[in-house]
């Protein structure tokens, strides 16, 4: 290495320093704002031009026990003398998305483990963030929109409603494992369709419910 010049962990300590990578995506669903691997490679493409460096992401399908997990490769390359450093995360496959195919359920898992791999290299605090890059269910048609007044249901007897107590619990239940707790899911029913849990239909019920579901899974891959 020539005296004065640069090396790659200077340049990549000047890129720490400057990035900057806004949550710029928002859920819906959890009402939480993120960023994606997409967002973070974006705001460090005039960096990498400014100390003359690449920035290249692979991933990989292991298998560890008995469950796939994707490895993604973040390697930080110095254009000038080909020294790198590298950084390594995984993300589980999950078993099963409600709405996704084998390649989805991949392609969701290699975006997460990128993102964290980035994370790692470029030293991006990520642990406020309610991560979750796979959006919820889509809506089904005919939902009525949050700003419209809903249509409040028609004298509807409790031994005919849609959400027994037996699925009120287990709203609830799978809700509080990604925190929220039950005032804070009646709240969201109340803000979102202007009615009680008791009073959801079975399609509103199905998308709340998938939506926490998919908000765990997203959880558990992390841990």
């Amino acid at each position: 290495m020539n005296e004065g010049k640069t090396n790659v962990f200077e340049k990549l300590m000047n890129v720490q320093f400057k990035l900057k990578a806004p949550k710029s995506q928002h859920n819906n669903f959890g009402d939480y704002s993120y960023r994606s691997c997409e967002d973070i490679m974006e705001a460090l493409k005039p960096l990498l031009s400014e100390v003359k460096a690449v920035v290249i992401i692979a991933d990989d399908v292991v298998l560890m026990g008995n469950r796939y997990y994707v490895k993604a490769t973040a390697v930080f390359i110095d254009a000038e003398t080909g020294e790198k450093v590298e950084n390594t995360a995984y993300a589980r496959e999950g078993e099963s998305k409600k709405g996704f195919d084998g390649s989805q359920i991949t392609g969701a898992s290699s975006s997460y483990a990128r993102k964290y791999a980035l994370n790692g290299l470029f030293c991006i605090d990520d642990t406020k963030d309610s991560d979750n890059p796979i959006p919820p269910p889509e809506q089904p048609k005919g939902q009525v929109q949050p700003n419209k007044q809903p249509e409040k249901p028609q004298n509807r007897q409790n031994n005919n409603r849609f959400v027994s107590a037996k699925k009120e619990e287990e709203l609830y239940n799978v809700a509080l494992k990604v925190g929220y707790d039950k005032e804070k899911v009646n709240k969201m029913i109340n803000k979102r369709y202007q009615k009680t849990i008791t009073e959801l239909t079975q399609q509103e019920y199905t998308y709340l419910y998938s939506g926490f579901a998919m908000l765990l899974d997203d959880k558990q891959q992390g841990d």
